[in-house]
Protein backbone atom coordinates (compact mmCIF):
# COMPACT_ATOMS: atom_id res chain seq x y z
CA UNK A 1 0.00 0.00 0.00
CA UNK A 2 1.56 3.05 -0.53
CA UNK A 3 0.18 6.53 1.19
CA UNK A 4 1.17 9.94 -0.07
CA UNK A 5 0.99 13.18 2.42
CA UNK A 6 0.10 16.24 0.66
CA UNK A 7 1.92 19.33 1.66
CA UNK A 8 -1.20 21.66 2.05
CA UNK A 9 0.70 24.17 3.54
CA UNK A 10 3.25 25.03 0.55
CA UNK A 11 0.07 24.80 -1.54
CA UNK A 12 -1.71 27.33 0.48
CA UNK A 13 1.27 29.55 0.52
CA UNK A 14 1.26 29.61 -2.81
CA UNK A 15 -2.18 30.40 -3.41
CA UNK A 16 -1.73 33.14 -1.19
CA UNK A 17 0.97 34.36 -3.47
CA UNK A 18 -1.08 34.25 -6.18
CA UNK A 19 -4.11 36.09 -4.93
CA UNK A 20 -1.71 38.80 -2.96
CA UNK A 21 -0.04 39.57 -6.92
CA UNK A 22 -3.81 39.82 -8.14
CA UNK A 23 -4.80 42.11 -5.39
CA UNK A 24 -1.67 44.35 -5.95
CA UNK A 25 -3.02 45.29 -9.48
CA UNK A 26 -5.23 47.48 -7.43
CA UNK A 27 -2.52 48.80 -5.15
CA UNK A 28 -1.77 52.66 -4.54
CA UNK A 29 2.08 52.26 -6.11
CA UNK A 30 0.62 50.18 -9.36
CA UNK A 31 -2.46 52.38 -9.92
CA UNK A 32 0.34 55.52 -10.10
CA UNK A 33 2.30 53.48 -12.62
CA UNK A 34 -0.83 53.20 -15.11
CA UNK A 35 -1.64 56.90 -14.30
CA UNK A 36 1.76 57.53 -16.39
CA UNK A 37 1.35 55.41 -19.26
CA UNK A 38 -2.35 57.12 -19.30
CA UNK A 39 -1.20 60.41 -19.09
CA UNK A 40 1.32 59.40 -22.10
CA UNK A 41 -0.89 57.63 -24.32
CA UNK A 42 -4.06 59.87 -23.86
CA UNK A 43 -1.43 63.14 -24.37
CA UNK A 44 -0.29 61.64 -27.51
CA UNK A 45 -3.75 61.09 -28.78
CA UNK A 46 -5.09 64.59 -27.77
CA UNK A 47 -2.44 66.98 -29.04
CA UNK A 48 -3.16 64.66 -32.14
CA UNK A 49 -6.94 65.17 -32.49
CA UNK A 50 -6.52 69.09 -31.78
CA UNK A 51 -4.37 69.39 -34.54
CA UNK A 52 -6.69 68.33 -36.95
CA UNK A 53 -9.91 70.31 -34.71
CA UNK A 54 -7.40 73.41 -35.25
CA UNK A 55 -7.12 73.16 -38.72
CA UNK A 56 -11.08 72.64 -39.19
CA UNK A 57 -12.01 75.66 -36.47
CA UNK A 58 -8.84 78.50 -37.20
CA UNK A 59 -10.79 80.88 -35.82
CA UNK A 60 -10.69 79.45 -32.45
CA UNK A 61 -7.44 78.05 -32.29
CA UNK A 62 -5.16 80.19 -34.06
CA UNK A 63 -3.95 81.76 -30.88
CA UNK A 64 -1.82 78.09 -29.78
CA UNK A 65 -0.53 77.75 -32.75
CA UNK A 66 2.65 80.35 -34.67
CA UNK A 67 1.46 82.56 -36.83
CA UNK A 68 0.64 80.60 -40.18
CA UNK A 69 1.09 77.49 -38.51
CA UNK A 70 -2.21 76.06 -37.34
CA UNK A 71 -2.35 72.73 -37.01
CA UNK A 72 1.15 71.77 -37.32
CA UNK A 73 2.84 69.98 -34.66
CA UNK A 74 5.83 72.06 -34.83
CA UNK A 75 4.01 75.14 -34.64
CA UNK A 76 1.70 74.55 -31.24
CA UNK A 77 2.54 77.21 -28.50
CA UNK A 78 1.42 74.65 -25.47
CA UNK A 79 2.67 71.73 -23.76
CA UNK A 80 0.91 69.07 -21.73
CA UNK A 81 2.35 68.37 -17.92
CA UNK A 82 1.98 65.52 -16.12
CA UNK A 83 1.36 67.23 -12.70
CA UNK A 84 0.62 65.11 -10.41
CA UNK A 85 -0.23 61.89 -9.61
CA UNK A 86 -1.67 60.08 -6.52
CA UNK A 87 -3.37 57.10 -5.74
CA UNK A 88 -4.34 56.39 -9.08
CA UNK A 89 -5.46 59.87 -9.75
CA UNK A 90 -4.08 61.95 -12.60
CA UNK A 91 -3.80 65.73 -12.41
CA UNK A 92 -2.80 67.38 -16.01
CA UNK A 93 -2.02 70.62 -16.75
CA UNK A 94 -1.29 72.93 -19.45
CA UNK A 95 1.43 75.63 -20.17
CA UNK A 96 1.45 78.11 -23.07
CA UNK A 97 4.90 78.45 -24.81
CA UNK A 98 6.27 82.01 -25.49
CA UNK A 99 5.43 83.02 -29.48
CA UNK A 100 9.11 83.33 -31.51
CA UNK A 101 7.75 84.78 -34.43
CA UNK A 102 6.66 87.81 -35.52
CA UNK A 103 3.47 89.36 -36.25
CA UNK A 104 2.43 89.24 -39.75
CA UNK A 105 2.11 92.13 -42.18
CA UNK A 106 -1.13 93.38 -43.08
CA UNK A 107 -0.44 93.21 -47.49
CA UNK A 108 -1.39 97.09 -47.38
CA UNK A 109 0.94 98.35 -45.23
CA UNK A 110 4.06 96.71 -47.05
CA UNK A 111 2.78 99.20 -50.54
CA UNK A 112 4.36 102.26 -50.43
CA UNK A 113 2.78 105.06 -49.32
CA UNK A 114 3.21 109.04 -50.40
CA UNK A 115 6.49 109.36 -49.03
CA UNK A 116 7.85 105.84 -50.71
CA UNK A 117 7.91 103.86 -47.38
CA UNK A 118 6.95 100.95 -46.46
CA UNK A 119 6.11 99.34 -43.12
CA UNK A 120 9.34 97.45 -42.47
CA UNK A 121 9.62 96.89 -38.52
CA UNK A 122 7.46 93.28 -37.21
CA UNK A 123 7.09 93.20 -33.77
CA UNK A 124 6.80 89.54 -31.61
CA UNK A 125 3.22 88.78 -29.39
CA UNK A 126 5.35 86.87 -27.23
CA UNK A 127 2.46 86.23 -24.94
CA UNK A 128 0.03 85.55 -28.09
CA UNK A 129 -1.25 82.03 -26.59
CA UNK A 130 -1.72 82.82 -23.16
CA UNK A 131 -3.51 86.41 -23.80
CA UNK A 132 -5.78 85.31 -26.58
CA UNK A 133 -6.97 82.47 -24.79
CA UNK A 134 -7.80 84.40 -21.86
CA UNK A 135 -9.75 86.65 -23.76
CA UNK A 136 -8.75 89.81 -21.58
CA UNK A 137 -8.92 93.54 -23.06
CA UNK A 138 -5.34 94.49 -23.92
CA UNK A 139 -3.92 97.65 -23.43
CA UNK A 140 -0.41 99.29 -24.32
CA UNK A 141 1.35 102.82 -25.32
CA UNK A 142 2.56 103.23 -28.60
CA UNK A 143 6.37 103.15 -28.27
CA UNK A 144 6.97 105.07 -32.11
CA UNK A 145 3.92 105.57 -34.86
CA UNK A 146 2.34 102.49 -35.66
CA UNK A 147 0.41 102.16 -39.03
CA UNK A 148 -2.91 99.77 -38.89
CA UNK A 149 -4.94 99.07 -42.15
CA UNK A 150 -8.28 98.27 -42.20
CA UNK A 151 -11.51 98.24 -44.63
CA UNK A 152 -11.44 102.16 -44.79
CA UNK A 153 -7.56 102.59 -45.83
CA UNK A 154 -4.32 102.80 -43.73
CA UNK A 155 -4.36 105.15 -40.50
CA UNK A 156 -1.55 105.96 -38.35
CA UNK A 157 -1.33 106.26 -34.50
CA UNK A 158 0.82 108.67 -33.03
CA UNK A 159 3.96 107.14 -30.75
CA UNK A 160 2.60 107.68 -27.14
CA UNK A 161 -0.91 106.70 -27.46
CA UNK A 162 -2.80 104.16 -25.23
CA UNK A 163 -4.56 101.73 -27.77
CA UNK A 164 -7.17 99.20 -26.21
CA UNK A 165 -7.50 95.74 -27.77
CA UNK A 166 -11.12 94.39 -26.58
CA UNK A 167 -10.65 90.75 -28.16
CA UNK A 168 -7.46 89.95 -29.07
CA UNK A 169 -7.34 87.24 -31.42
CA UNK A 170 -10.85 87.59 -31.82
CA UNK A 171 -13.98 86.20 -29.80
CA UNK A 172 -13.84 82.96 -30.46
CA UNK A 173 -10.31 82.28 -29.05
CA UNK A 174 -11.94 83.09 -25.24
CA UNK A 175 -11.25 79.66 -23.32
CA UNK A 176 -11.41 77.64 -26.81
CA UNK A 177 -8.34 75.68 -25.70
CA UNK A 178 -9.50 75.18 -21.78
CA UNK A 179 -12.88 74.13 -23.50
CA UNK A 180 -11.37 72.01 -26.00
CA UNK A 181 -9.48 70.21 -23.79
CA UNK A 182 -11.95 69.41 -20.91
CA UNK A 183 -14.66 68.03 -23.54
CA UNK A 184 -12.04 66.12 -25.31
CA UNK A 185 -10.55 64.09 -21.97
CA UNK A 186 -14.35 63.82 -20.67
CA UNK A 187 -15.33 62.20 -23.80
CA UNK A 188 -12.40 60.25 -25.08
CA UNK A 189 -9.89 59.63 -22.50
CA UNK A 190 -11.43 56.34 -21.19
CA UNK A 191 -12.35 55.38 -24.91
CA UNK A 192 -8.43 55.79 -25.64
CA UNK A 193 -7.22 53.91 -22.73
CA UNK A 194 -10.01 51.14 -23.75
CA UNK A 195 -8.50 50.87 -27.33
CA UNK A 196 -5.02 51.19 -26.44
CA UNK A 197 -4.28 47.92 -25.81
CA UNK A 198 -2.37 48.43 -22.50
CA UNK A 199 -5.15 46.78 -20.08
CA UNK A 200 -4.20 43.97 -22.38
CA UNK A 201 -0.29 44.04 -21.41
CA UNK A 202 -1.14 44.62 -18.32
CA UNK A 203 -2.91 41.05 -18.21
CA UNK A 204 -0.74 39.18 -20.32
CA UNK A 205 2.62 40.58 -18.30
CA UNK A 206 0.92 39.65 -14.95
CA UNK A 207 -0.32 36.27 -16.07
CA UNK A 208 3.50 35.16 -17.30
CA UNK A 209 5.02 36.57 -14.04
CA UNK A 210 2.50 34.78 -11.80
CA UNK A 211 3.20 31.64 -13.62
CA UNK A 212 6.44 31.34 -11.69
CA UNK A 213 6.53 29.59 -8.75
CA UNK A 214 6.95 31.61 -5.72
CA UNK A 215 6.33 34.61 -7.68
CA UNK A 216 3.73 37.12 -5.91
CA UNK A 217 3.48 40.89 -5.13
CA UNK A 218 6.53 42.25 -6.03
CA UNK A 219 7.05 40.42 -9.54
CA UNK A 220 2.81 41.84 -10.28
CA UNK A 221 4.45 45.67 -9.38
CA UNK A 222 7.94 45.32 -11.14
CA UNK A 223 5.81 44.11 -14.32
CA UNK A 224 3.41 46.05 -14.17
CA UNK A 225 6.01 48.91 -13.81
CA UNK A 226 8.07 47.93 -17.03
CA UNK A 227 4.55 47.73 -19.15
CA UNK A 228 4.56 51.78 -18.23
CA UNK A 229 7.98 52.74 -18.74
CA UNK A 230 8.18 50.94 -22.26
CA UNK A 231 4.45 53.23 -22.77
CA UNK A 232 5.21 56.48 -20.94
CA UNK A 233 9.53 56.69 -21.36
CA UNK A 234 9.28 58.61 -18.17
CA UNK A 235 7.75 61.68 -19.63
CA UNK A 236 6.13 64.41 -18.04
CA UNK A 237 5.53 66.95 -20.84
CA UNK A 238 3.82 66.21 -24.02
CA UNK A 239 5.06 68.95 -26.60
Amino acid sequence: MIRLQIDTKAMIDELDNKISGIKELTSPSVLNEVAKATFTITGRRFVVDLDKYAKRNPKKMHHIYEWGGIGKPESRLFVLERSSILGGNLTINTKFLPSKMPVPINPALLIPGPTGKTVSRRSIFKDKAAVMEKGAKVSFAAKRILAFADGQGVAFIAKGTTININHPGGLQTKNAFATYLLDWYTNNGNVVMDSSGFYERIQTETERVLNVTGAGVTQVKQAVQRAAEAVSGGKVEIV
